[in-house]
């Protein structure tokens, strides 16, 4: 990302596109890091709200992000991204110093055959998008995209393939590297498009190893009439739960 006119501007490559469009991660990512621009690096994301407006075309994307509001201790910004003259998505960003408190509550997570005990597979072998060839993938549970299967989840083992240290824009963009789970419930190929999507953070510890795998738990909560809503939790390499998500899914067939 560079500085262009009070704003910024990035390139996207081909390399990253989910059908004719720019992987929603790395969209999430762009614009968390513009507003990251504003905010002190001690207020850590507790949420990053997303709406894909229109599609975020290979090329040149510019984006603007303002600060909404500081309070003692969680700061309110928000950003949004253009692609080709056109706004292609808004995103919202709670980021908040920890607190003092007496509760302590930690999601519970289903026992998954670790990592190690699943083949891997690179994400240039899956097909697809294009944007896979940048994650490794191990399937613990679940099918691959229009396979016909009777499952609503999938438990999936997944990291990044650049070597560069992990940031806090890396792991949002991690969390929306596999499928979604309604792809796999189809027999045939048909288009899909992410609405929106959701992100809460649990946990800011970014201090694995790149190659390290995380996992990601996802469900289809409900669909039909030709939306899907899916939830997922994102587990870190330690097995501690980092960031649960939710998106509305457009399934065009």
């Amino acid at each position: 990302m560079q500085p262009r006119d009070g704003g910024w501007r990035a390139a996207v490559g081909e390399d990253w596109s989910q059908g004719r469009a720019t992987f929603g991660g790395m969209v999430a990512a762009l614009g968390n890091e513009a507003m990251r621009r504003l905010v002190p690096k001690d207020r850590e994301l507790r949420g990053l709200e997303t709406t894909f407006v229109g599609p975020a075309l290979a090329g040149e994307v510019i984006l603007d992000a303002e600060v909404l509001r500081v309070g003692k201790a969680v700061t309110i910004a928000r950003a949004r991204l253009w692609s080709d003259g056109k706004i292609a998505a808004t995103l919202t960003g709670i980021y908040g110093a920890a607190r003092a408190t007496a509760l302590a509550i930690a999601p519970t997570t289903g026992g998954v055959r670790p990592a190690l005990d699943v083949p891997e597979r690179a994400g240039a072998d899956l097909g697809g998008p294009a944007f896979v060839r940048h994650f490794g993938y191990r399937w613990a549970e679940g099918a691959r995209p229009f396979g016909g299967s009777s499952l609503r989840t999938s438990n999936i083992y997944v990291h990044h393939k650049d070597s560069a240290p992990l940031t806090e824009s890396h792991v949002v963009a991690l969390i929306d590297s596999i499928p979604s789970v309604i792809l796999q419930l189809m027999s045939s190929p048909a288009p899909s498009s992410s609405l929106t999507w959701t992100v809460q953070f649990l946990r800011h510890d970014y201090s694995f190893a790149p190659e390290a795998w995380w996992r990601i738990d996802a469900e289809v909560n409900s669909a039909g009439g030709g939306y899907s809503c899916e939830s997922c939790m994102l587990i870190d390499p330690s097995g501690t739960p980092a960031a649960l998500a939710r998106q509305m899914v457009a399934v065009f067939g």
